[in-house]
């Protein structure tokens, strides 16, 4: 018995490891092109358990919401392969570029606190090309009061 504890426990810590922790909130860059001269300010926020990520790509301000990115935001499902990230998600009704969209698929490649990648929106013609940065959480700059 303590032959078999001891194979199984070199095992865990030589060859399982926990997925690099990804969660919170990044600002998208999204980078001009001819379908998309002015893209919209866009913010993506993951929430992650193990290799499932969950999150929501939303208008990142008040202007965005108006005129480019009305609407609910983006539900969002995929799987975390270290660097890879691939989401698939839908909006009831979104309007990216001028143009009404509904589904959305993002793949794209993590590196230190960032991600880039494809934003694929069903209703343009092509993807859309991103880099992203990982917004500072709030709570852990402030001042802590007793």
């Amino acid at each position: 018995m303590v032959t078999l504890f001891s194979v199984v426990s070199r095992y865990g810590t030589t060859r399982l490891q926990a997925p690099t922790a990804i969660g919170g909130n990044y600002q998208l860059q999204i980078e001009p092109s001819e379908q998309c001269s002015e893209p919209p300010s866009l913010q993506l926020r993951l929430q992650q358990s193990g290799v499932f990520v969950n999150g929501a790509l939303v208008a990142d301000s008040s202007k965005a919401k108006s005129a480019e990115a009305g609407g609910e935001p983006f539900n969002l499902d995929g799987r975390w392969r270290s660097p890879n990230l691939d989401l698939a998600g839908r909006s009831p009704a979104m309007t990216v570029c001028r143009q009404p969209v509904e589904r959305v698929a993002i793949a794209s490649t993590h590196e230190g606190a960032s991600f880039s990648g494809q934003l694929t929106f069903a209703g343009l013609p092509a993807p859309l090309t991103f880099e992203s940065q990982l917004i500072p959480d709030q709570t852990s700059t402030g001042e802590t009061s007793h």
